[in-house]
């Protein structure tokens, strides 16, 4: 997969007690009965599906400073807490309800490498139970006032399946992190399928930036390039407690078939009882103060200033550093590498701004790699 020279890289069915009962609800304001099956892919394999072409290079536009906001511009504010509520289920001001997702995940080669499923039982942003059943993590995690309690496997899930989760609770996570960006608005059409997209941009120009598209009609989700080069496809759209839900989702990484993810149930929760969220004794927590596994968001970076006799070669550095409860770099020590050059990078890593990482609302400390790269 492409990279740019000169890279940084970041290295950084469970049976419920609650009594669940199928959602009924008036069709949505947004038609989602006969939409398209949408693809990303270079040609459809069907008659009824719509081919999105996959994303495997970009081209940057340094020159494009400055850019005048037209009338097609965004505020991004806005946009994202109208379709936060539209798409999804991240709101503190839903119904409880319960869902079953069953992902898949697949390597470069397009082998299924890890299996499972996820569940979760919502009934308010600290009283959820949350569990993953696969082949390499199998855990509940129980949010209480109190805290973050685990039951199972300690580890914090890995950003695939933190992505099994969000892109269907959740699909605007990536842009909710984004600092300094400004949106427009743009018709996209594909296989002569027209699209509505919101288009999220710094300064310069990137051939294929961070994207949002929808039908054109209303707002059901329907495509997002993301973080990196995963592009996401929503398909098999049904309303649930006013909001457009995809049950069917595929996400690609540089084309590549990368997670296939499919509702099994989206339910209301008919009664709520306190102790179905109460953490067992044998579970661990309350989970916080500092964490490692975790996947922290920057939204401040620097390069390093490699020393002159240095620049010329090709090598890697990783440095462990302590990420603040403010987000600031607390410290950072050089552990592999050219011994030479640790000091480069744990300057310029010092340097970094984090989004904060937040359990349950409140901050913690986060250790975490990173890696400077001069290639």
């Amino acid at each position: 997969m492409p990279k740019s020279a000169h890279a940084l890289l970041f290295a950084i069915s469970v049976a419920g007690l609650l009594t669940p009962v199928r959602a009924q609800e008036a069709p949505a304001t947004n038609h989602t009965g006969n939409l398209k099956t949408l693809v990303v892919a270079t040609e459809a394999k069907s008659n009824g599906a719509i081919a999105i072409p996959p994303i495997a290079s970009v081209t940057i536009n340094l020159k494009n400073d400055n850019r005048t906001l037209g009338g097609d511009a965004v505020d991004l504010a806005k946009w994202l807490s109208k379709e936060v509520g539209l798409n999804g289920l991240q709101s503190t001001e839903l119904q409880p309800w319960h869902i079953v997702v069953t992902y898949d995940q697949f390597d470069e080669d397009g082998d299924n490498v890890h299996s499972g499923v996820y569940e979760e039982y919502w009934a308010g942003a600290k009283k959820y139970k949350r569990i993953y059943k696969s082949d390499n993590l199998n855990q509940t995690d129980y949010a209480t006032a109190k805290g973050l309690y685990r039951l199972g496997d300690q580890q914090w899930p890995d950003r695939a399946q933190i992505q099994v989760r969000t892109e269907i609770v959740d699909p605007f996570s990536y842009a909710a992190t984004l600092v300094g960006f400004h949106g427009r608005t743009i018709e996209r059409t594909f296989s002569g399928y027209q699209l509505q997209c919101v288009l999220l941009e710094k300064d310069s120009e990137i051939s294929n930036p961070t994207q949002y598209c929808f039908e054109p009609d209303g707002s059901v989700l329907r495509y997002s390039k993301g973080f990196g080069w995963y592009q996401t496809v929503y398909n098999r759209i049904a309303p649930f407690q006013g909001r457009s839900l995809a049950q069917d989702v595929e996400v690609t990484d540089g084309g590549k078939p990368y997670l296939k993810l499919r509702v099994g149930a989206i339910e209301l929760i008919s009664h709520v009882d306190d102790a179905d969220f109460a953490p067992p004794s044998t579970a661990i927590g309350p989970l916080g103060d500092r964490v490692s596994g975790v996947h922290p968001v920057p939204v401040k970076t620097s390069f390093p200033q490699w020393p002159a006799s240095l620049r010329s070669q090709h090598f890697t550095v990783t440095a462990e550093i302590v990420i603040g409860k403010d987000g600031h770099v607390m410290s950072a020590h050089g552990v592999s590498g050219p011994a030479e050059a640790f000091k480069a990078c744990e300057d310029s890593v010092r340097k970094w701004v984090f989004k904060p990482y937040l359990i349950l609302g409140e901050p913690a400390e986060v250790e975490a790699k990173i890696m400077c790269s001069n290639n």
